[in-house]
């Protein structure tokens, strides 16, 4: 390679991986909030969440404060967490309001999102109720799985994502017990632990007590334009391996993965927030089909968490060396496609504002 940096090439035997500087520059991660964060579908909760008429949780995506609300019409939908009066935040945590109260002047919010009172507006002119309803947000529901899009023309997941959870969608995955909340700190930036997750190169090395386990002679993967799948079954197992027979593993751009770990039927859906440009909030949510814990459960969400812990220390350990001059771009190697597949999409978001790679006259795009 030359001195000068160069675009990953669409080429995956010839390809660099993205320079070093876009996972170390603070002014990098504000860029991809606005231009990939506020305009892909990003996990919000589960439907088990929101059961009854005036239910709510709140989230964040990309730093913007939202509700989601059961309303009393039975329907879920989505709004900015913006007293549309002032500006101040509505609410906190979750709960089950007939109404949305503002802290501080009062205005209530029907749980529809539209404005029910506006108690210090008496006397104004031209004041029409309508006006100032809640922001609504973009809201699908897959396989009971709640996302939301705060780009109002976001093609929907279905476009997006077609055939997802292909290999486990026969199983009534709304029938998942949400049992765990875990939220991790690490010391990287959040590509780190996407790249990571999309080969399976390293797990022989920093995942010995899993794969030993598995059958990774028959471990796949598939590519689609937005996600991708990876799946091997235990030992013993075929290709058609039912749930908890195996693993399978299904990225959806940027930054969420469904895990089907191999044990009792389960899922775990994995997070990667960024907090900063080398600090990543990893949220893990975990399912079960039991209302209470079994013994096999309990061993494996064990092993869950040495796994992410096992993951979580090889990603601190590479973004250190991401952050030293001995460090530009690397290549991939030919079973590093979904890793090369995930940067490619970072490169089509971010090459219209980010002064990227000079081209490479030899290395086409």
């Amino acid at each position: 390679m030359k001195n000068e940096e160069v675009r990953v090439s669409e080429n995956l035997s010839e390809a660099h991986t993205l320079p070093s500087w876009l996972y170390t520059k603070p002014e990098v991660l504000e860029v991809e909030k606005r231009e990939i964060f506020c305009k892909t579908w990003q996990y919000v909760g589960h439907v088990s969440q929101l059961s009854k008429p005036g239910d709510f949780i709140t989230s964040e995506v990309a730093d913007r404060p939202i509700i989601i609300s059961r309303g009393q019409d039975g329907e879920i939908r989505a709004f900015y967490n913006v007293c549309t009066h002032r500006a101040a935040k509505l609410i906190e945590g979750e709960g089950n309001r007939s109404v949305f109260t503002c802290p501080y002047h009062a205005w209530t919010f029907r749980t529809d999102g539209s404005l029910l009172r506006a108690p210090n507006m008496g006397g104004c002119d031209h004041f029409d109720h309508q006006d100032f309803c809640l922001k609504t947000i973009q809201l699908e529901i897959v396989q009971s799985f709640i996302f939301v899009n705060l780009d109002p023309d976001a093609p929907s997941m279905a476009i997006q994502f077609p055939d997802l959870f292909l290999h486990v969608e026969k199983y009534d995955l709304s029938k998942l017990k949400r049992i765990r909340v875990k939220e991790t700190i690490c010391r990287s930036n959040w590509k780190v632990g996407i790249d990571n997750y999309l080969e399976c190169d390293h797990c022989s090395i920093v995942h010995k007590t899993l794969v030993s386990k598995l059958d990774m002679k028959q471990y796949e993967m598939a590519m689609y334009d937005y996600y991708s799948y990876q799946g091997t079954p235990l030992k013993g197992k075929t290709s058609d391996f039912g749930l908890g027979q195996g693993g399978r593993y299904y990225w959806l751009y940027p930054n969420t993965w469904f895990s089907f770990d191999p044990g009792p039927a389960n899922l775990s859906i994995h997070q990667s927030i960024p907090i900063d440009h080398n600090t990543t909030k990893y949220v893990y949510t975990t399912f079960f089909m039991t209302d209470v814990m079994t013994k096999e459960e309990e061993e494996l969400l064990a092993m869950d968490d040495t796994v992410r812990k096992e993951d979580l220390d090889i990603c601190e350990v590479v973004q250190k060396g991401l952050e030293t001059t001995a460090y530009s771009q690397g290549r991939f190697s030919l079973t590093e496609n979904l890793v090369h597949h995930f940067q490619l999409l970072l490169q089509k978001d971010l090459e219209h504002v980010l002064s990227l790679p000079k081209k490479n006259q030899s290395t086409p795009i």
